[in-house]
């Protein structure tokens, strides 16, 4: 018998049945709730959004430590379907950059599906993160309504939230376009900022398609991989081309403590 540190998310599956053995529970689902009350208690951040007294969205984040280097993750944000752009998100994510800054935080970091364009575009565009690493179906397959029968591939936000970087952008290269649910990619060389153009409506390709969206998912990966092994770090959304933009050699004065 040995006891060993356990990060893959197959393994982590596993962990549900030993939640339901050890407390005798037909559900691990309690657990989440009790797991979400010892972050409040123990240094996390738990946040709820309100409207006229009803809970329309939640966001917890807890301490994080990378290569000696401590930071604010982000696991989850949401706001209920009837009120998604009701800004109540950008409230609660305002709400965190606050409490991170009193905490001592320099950095918020979480994890985000770069197909789905709308949260690019918030996480980028509008907050200000920057991203430098994609991370290969990170959760393992899940079941729930958007993300069943897809890779769960998603970028790291790195939101830096004492710095003020310049993140303008000019002279954009589109390295690609697309028609409807296909992709084109361009074929030559790249220049210092370029643009990733993105599906719009990944989900409902999603529902129309399964195996091709899942093809398509795939051929980002390999664009997504290349251009951050090129020195390429996603700057901004371009919202009128839902496209990522990239820097080549962007300075970041922070380490990159999430590559692997």
């Amino acid at each position: 018998m040995e006891v060993r540190t356990v990060e893959d998310s197959s393994q982590i599956q596993n962990f549900m049945d030993v939640i339901k053995s050890a407390w005798k529970s037909e559900s691990a689902l309690s657990g989440f709730k009790d797991t979400i009350h010892s972050m409040a208690y123990h240094g996390g951040i738990v946040l709820g959004a309100y409207d006229n007294d009803e809970l329309i969205g939640m966001s917890f984040s807890y301490p994080g430590y990378r290569d000696g280097e401590v930071y604010l993750y982000s696991h989850m944000t949401g706001v209920i379907d009837q009120k998604k752009y009701s800004g109540a998100g950008y409230m609660m994510k305002m709400k965190q950059k606050e409490f991170a800054i009193k905490y001592g935080y320099k950095m918020i970091a979480w994890t985000f599906d770069p197909v789905m364009s709308l949260n690019g575009y918030f996480n980028i565009g509008k907050l200000g993160a920057v991203s430098r690493n994609y991370l290969d179906n990170f959760y393992g397959m899940m079941n729930d309504g958007i993300n069943a029968g897809l890779p769960t591939d998603r970028l790291v936000a790195e939101w830096h939230i004492k710095e003020n970087y310049d993140v303008s952008a000019d002279n954009i290269q589109y390295i690609n376009d697309v028609h409807g649910y296909n992709i084109e990619f361009f074929d030559e060389p790249l220049g210092d900022i370029i643009g990733l153009k993105m599906i719009r409506n990944f989900y409902d390709f999603k529902m129309a398609n399964l195996s091709e969206a899942v093809r398509i998912k795939l051929l980002l990966r390999q664009k997504f991989h290349e251009l951050f092994s090129k020195g390429y770090t996603i700057i901004n959304f371009d919202r009128q081309n839902n496209a990522y933009i990239f820097k080549k050699n962007f300075e970041l004065r922070e380490k990159n403590i999430f590559y692997d």
